[in-house]
Order: structure tokens, then C-alpha cells, then sequence
């Protein structure tokens, strides 16, 4: 790292720390401060300024974990149970935004080239924002979350047209309408060829890796993984972000999933911060304030018009209020992709610098009230439903895979087994947890329930459906993982029932101290079974050296 780089991500983040908490501190979302982070070290304001170009490119970083991510956290069958809304209602309403914005811009001054890039730069909504106000619990879990996510990433697609199509009528020179057929079937194929080769190819990679032992190398080959593909999607002409979910998308049904996701978190958060910094970065105030009618007209287009088509389309599928009212609300902002397609405008000579301010007001405000909008759909949306209630949906079965008053072991080793093995005899259901790979992949061949993964991590703890167990079972010797893994199963679940095992006093009472129901400490059941057997050896009767061992434990 160089010197400079080392600043500017110094300045960048630390900007974002000081103002993400402040903003957090007086109620409103970190994402916020982070965003008024990069006005305070971007080139318009006055103090440090930290190099745009070298934020731009960690924020590439961030956008392809942060997609990356998302997409192993889907299923492709889950995609299917929206795909003929998403694959129509898109581009239908992207169509209908793009007219209305190219409609108003023409109509405010704009020339036919910076009107058509201010239709498309409207249209489109940010899969990072959709991510930060929706949460991803809810993308991959509710109906209007993967309403809205699919709708995202259908745009993610149109964009690559949106991109090639501008470009042709803005410029002719520079883009033939055989090279614009081209560039848009090498990304097809491109998306194509990483759903088929990846999701056979990239599991095994991973599972080598895995093999190994070493936590070390897995982050790093899912490091590799994640931001190779989205710069292999940004060559062919693809964007970064799409590129990036197709990949995670790739490995969801794999077995590695839950474990890849934890690690992948804490890279994708730093990451993502620099994001919303480069947005703050990419603002001109002077410029949004002196074009103000435009940015208002591109806002309102933005939040009202595109949430409006997309509740309306998905009403007119047969959804209910609720869904129809809350899929539109989390679409209506923008974001990266609205960049792209600004800055292909600038580049190319559609835009002028002023008018790419007052895009970029629009965009950066829209992600402002981007959860507040979100809140005021659900809102409306359910006072819609309670004055027209729907007939009662019908139960999916995607919906009913999550496992209940379920058992969950975490560890698979000799204790683990012999535990699985009675509740198998007792017909009680379970899950296991265990980071032996090959030991993992032995049991699934074998029809076992198991996920690979540290139990320390948040996210394998949720796949296994820690929130809906009835008893956890913590049979590992780590005693920082057993307390990780027994403190975030707790706080998800109240009436979770954690039985643990420790080697020593000190570990059963800081065990106890957090609440764990039964802690069985290996030091103390050796020597009751010692006790046992020497007592056994001079005559005491099995029931009297019961009694003695329960006044002693």
C-alpha cells in the first residue's frame, strides 16, 4: 500500500467512523454519515481530501462483496417463484421511467442525448441501498424482499443495454449496431457461463481449499472468487456488481455457502463503507443548489414515479397491498448504477458537468430518504391491507424448509455423533455444525444433516436456524467458540435451551454467567467417574454413590 492509498483510506473511513456514529447517535442510518463522510473529504469542501479515484476503486471492492454476498444467500428456485413478474415488470418499468424522465428533462432545457441519459439514470435502483435499508434477512425471506431484490438485479442486466444503446444514439461514431448486438450477447453468455461452469467448478476450488485446514487460505480463495469474477465482468463489459452476485449465486447451493458468507462479512463491511464515502465524493453542492428544479424533477421521478410503476405492476400480478406497496418502496432510490450510466453520459459528451451535479444530487438524496420511504410503504401498505384484505396466501415450500423445536449440534465429532445418534433413535429432528470439511462432506454423502462452517460465525448460526431450535448442544473443545457460538444463538432465541461442555471450573462459570441452562465440565465428570469406580471397589452401592457425587457437584 502506498503512501497516498494508505491516506486516503485513512481519511476515508475515519471521516465515515466519526460521522457514521454521530449519525447514529442522533437516530438517523450510519449510511448517512458516511455519505456526509465524503463530502467532508471530497475535492468541493474545504480541509483534507482524499483522492477520488483510489475511493472509486476500494469502492468497486465493497459493491462486488457486498453483491457477492447477497447472492449466496439466494436460491435460484426462489428467483423462479418471481421470475415471469420480475423478467416483465422490469422492463416495463424501467421503460415507463425512462419516457417520464426524458419527457421532463426535455421539457426543463435538457438537449435529446442528456434527456435520454437523465431517463435512464432515474430508472434504475441501487442494489447496495436495497441491501442496507432492507436488510438481508429480509431480501432472501420475505416476498416483497425478493420481489425487490430480483427487480434489482433484472435492472443490473437492463443496464448493460441501457449502457450500449445510449452510447449508440449519443455518439454513432463510436458504436456500430453490430458491435451494440455484440457487447450485449458477450454479457448474456458471460452471466450464462458462470451460473453453468461456476456452480460445478468454483465448489470444488473451494472445497480443495477447505481440505486444507487453514481459515487463512479459505478467506483468501473466496476473497479471490468474489472480486476475480467482478473484474472479469467489468472486462467483458458486465457490470461489477452483477458480476458479483452471479458468482455468489453460483456457489448458493453448495455446501460451503453458510461458511463462505461469515467470512466474507467483515471484508464486505469496510468495503462497503468506502462506497457511501465515494458517493459524498462524487457531490457538488454549489452545482445541485443552482439546478434545483432539475434535481427536484429527477427526485420525484425517482422516488414517486419508480415506486409508484413498481407497486402498480406488482398489485396488477395478483400480490397483496402489503407486498405491492413495500416492493415499490424499497426500489424507489438510486445509486451505483445510475453512476454508471451518468458518468458513460459525461464521458461520451451527453452530459455536461453541471447537469452530472444535479444527476448525482438526485441520486445521492433519493439514498437519503431511501429508508424513510421504505417505512412509509409498509406503512400504507398495511393500512391498504386491514381497508382491503386479501384472500390468505398460499403457503410455499420454499417458505416451510426452515426446521423447528430442532436440535442444533455444534460439533460433529465423536460427542456430536453419539448425541445425533440418540435423537435419531428418538425421532427428534437436528442439525449439526462442524469446520472438518472432508468430515462434512463424509456425513452429507452420507444423507446427514451437517453444515460446514466455524460456529462462531453469525451466519452459519442462522442457516442451521438457531431462532427456531429448541436446544443447542455445544460439543467442541474451543472454549471461544463455545461461548461466541452460545452468546449469538441466545440473544436470536430467549427460549433456546444451551447445554455446553467445558474443560475446567473457570470455563463452566464464565459459561453460566451468560446464561448457558447446563455446562458439562470435563474435569469434574473425570473425576465423578474415578469416584465411581473406587467407591464401586470397596462396596458403596450405586445409589449411595449417586447421592454422594450430587451433594459434591
Amino acid at each position: 500500500m502506498t503512501g497516498s492509498l494508505a491516506i486516503t483510506l485513512l481519511a476515508a473511513l475515519g471521516s465515515a467512523l466519526v460521522l457514521g456514529a454521530l449519525a447514529h447517535r442522533i437516530g438517523l442510518a450510519p449510511m448517512i454519515g458516511y455519505i456526509a463522510a465524503g463530502l467532508v473529504v471530497g475535492p468541493f469542501t474545504p480541509g483534507v481530501v482524499a483522492d477520488p479515484d483510489e475511493v472509486l476503486a476500494l469502492a468497486d471492492i465493497g459493491v462486488a462483496l457486498l453483491m457477492f454476498s447477497i447472492g449466496l444467500q439466494f436460491r435460484l428456485a426462489e428467483l423462479r417463484e418471481v421470475g415471469r413478474l420480475v423478467l416483465i415488470g422490469a422492463p416495463v418499468q424501467v421503460a415507463i421511467t425512462m419516457a417520464v424522465g426524458t419527457l421532463i428533462a426535455l421539457w426543463l432545457g435538457s438537449s435529446l442525448p442528456a434527456a435520454l441519459f437523465l431517463g435512464a439514470v432515474v430508472s434504475i435502483c441501487s442494489s447496495v441501498v436495497l441491501v442496507k435499508i432492507a436488510g438481508e434477512g429480509a431480501l432472501a425471506s420475505s416476498p416483497h424482499g425478493r420481489i425487490a431484490f430480483s427487480w434489482s438485479i433484472v435492472q443490473d442486466l437492463l443496464t448493460v443495454v441501457l449502457v450500449v444503446l445510449l452510447t449508440a444514439v449519443a455518439d454513432p461514431e463510436q458504436s456500430s449496431i453490430v458491435e451494440s448486438g455484440l457487447a450485449v450477447l458477450l454479457a448474456l453468455v458471460f452471466v450464462g457461463a458462470v451460473l453453468v461452469i461456476g456452480s460445478r467448478l468454483l465448489p470444488v476450488v473451494l472445497g480443495r481449499v477447505a481440505h486444507l485446514g487453514s481459515r487463512e487460505l479459505f478467506v483468501v480463495a473466496v476473497a479471490v472468487i468474489a472480486i476475480g469474477t467482478a473484474a472479469l465482468a467489468h472486462e467483458v463489459g458486465v457490470s461489477v456488481a452483477l458480476g458479483a452476485f452471479i458468482a455468489g449465486l453460483a456457489l448458493a447451493e453448495s455446501d460451503l455457502a453458510a461458511s463462505v458468507l461469515g467470512e466474507i462479512v467483515p471484508l464486505r463491511e469496510l468495503f462497503a463503507t468506502v462506497f457511501f464515502v465515494s458517493v459524498g465524493i462524487l457531490l457538488q453542492p454549489v452545482a445541485v443548489l443552482a439546478g434545483w428544479p432539475l434535481v427536484l424533477a429527477l427526485l420525484l421521478i425517482i422516488v414517486l414515479g419508480k415506486g409508484a410503476a413498481v407497486a402498480g405492476i406488482v398489485k396488477i400480478s395478483g400480490r397483496p397491498y402489503a407486498t405491492a406497496l413495500l416492493s415499490g418502496g424499497l426500489v424507489a432510490q438510486a445509486g451505483e448504477f445510475s453512476f454508471v450510466l451518468a458518468t458513460v453520459g459525461l464521458e461520451i459528451g451527453a452530459l455536461d458537468r453541471e447537469i452530472f451535479s444535479n444527476a448525482m444530487g438526485a441520486v445521492v438524496l433519493s439514498m437519503l430518504l431511501a429508508a424513510p420511504v421504505a417505512r412509509g410503504a409498509s406503512i400504507l401498505g398495511s393500512r391498504l391491507e386491514r381497508r382491503f384484505p386479501a384472500a390468505p396466501p398460499t403457503v410455499r415450500g420454499s417458505e416451510t424448509r426452515e426446521l423447528r423445536r430442532h436440535v442444533v449440534l455444534v460439533g460433529y465429532g465423536v460427542v456430536g455423533r453419539t448425541v445425533a445418534r440418540v435423537l435419531e433413535a428418538r425421532s427428534i429432528p437436528w442439525v449439526a455444525v462442524d469446520a472438518d470439511y472432508p468430515m462434512v462432506r463424509r456425513a452429507l454423502e452420507a444423507g446427514k444433516p451437517l453444515l460446514y462452517g466455524d460456529a462462531a460465525t453469525r451466519e452459519v448460526l442462522d442457516a442451521a436456524y438457531v431462532d427456531t431450535a429448541s436446544t443447542m448442544v455445544i460439543a467442541i473443545s474451543n472454549p471461544l467458540v463455545t461461548r461466541q457460538a452460545a452468546s449469538y444463538a441466545m440473544s436470536r432465541n430467549e427460549r433456546l435451551h444451551v447445554v455446553a461442555r467445558a474443560h475446567s471450573v473457570q470455563e463452566e462459570a464464565e459459561l453460566r454467567r451468560l446464561g448457558v441452562a447446563r455446562v458439562i465440565t470435563v474435569e469434574r465428570q473425570v473425576g465423578f467417574e474415578l469416584v465411581r469406580h473406587t467407591l464401586g471397589r470397596y462396596g458403596v452401592s450405586e445409589r449411595e454413590v449417586d447421592l454422594i457425587l450430587r451433594q459434591r457437584s
